[in-house]
């Protein structure tokens, strides 16, 4: 689980680096996946110790605060740095599911990190062709996290053991839709 991690965390960084360099200095980016990284760790030792069935939620929920803080701190645009976020936490995402399948056996957790590895896959198809989506006039940056993070989480929901978890999967696979509703909307 140490190394599954360890390379999650470098992968975390260099798609972190890679997907935002154009737009922004280096120190910047490092700041922020530094925020970020401190979000998920928060997350991952509070679920650990106190609610270890809720541990997903949690570190979603410290990492969407990390995200609203890297936001507004560092000034980067909400959609740019989403995009780059769910890029470098789904190889992450994906290794910790593939440990978790293997040191416990666990057929959810297998078929979690296929999820996850396809997401990865199914973010770098619509990084290369949302602009020639014709009914996505705007072209703006964000249709392949939004998009990703959706389909995400409509498959999540066949996965959910408990019936909040449907909830949260389902709300949150609508708002990333309704996002990217709005999103195709706007002005060029």
């Amino acid at each position: 689980m140490v190394i599954a991690n360890i390379l999650g965390f470098f992968l975390f960084f260099y798609l972190y680096w890679k997907k935002l360099k154009d737009d922004y200095s280096s120190e910047k980016i490092f700041n922020s996946g530094f925020v970020l990284v401190l979000g998920i760790l928060l997350g991952t030792l509070f679920s650990k110790y106190l609610f270890v069935a809720y541990w997903f939620w949690i570190t979603l929920l410290t990492i969407a605060i990390a995200q609203l803080i890297v936001i507004f701190r560092f000034k980067l645009k909400l959609f740019e740095s989403l995009d780059a976020l769910i890029v470098s936490i789904l190889p992450w995402l994906s290794l910790f599911y593939l440990t978790d399948s293997i040191m416990r056996s666990n057929l959810s957790s297998f078929l979690i990190f296929w999820v996850s590895l396809t997401s990865i896959f199914i973010f770098f198809l619509f990084d290369n062709f949302y602009r020639t989506f014709t009914w996505y006039k705007s072209g703006r940056v964000g249709f392949s996290g939004l998009a990703t993070l959706g389909i995400f989480f409509i498959i999540k929901l066949f996965f959910s053991a408990q019936k909040f978890e449907y909830l949260f999967s389902g709300t949150i696979a609508f708002i990333s839709f309704l996002l990217l509703f709005k999103l195709s909307k706007r002005d060029g």
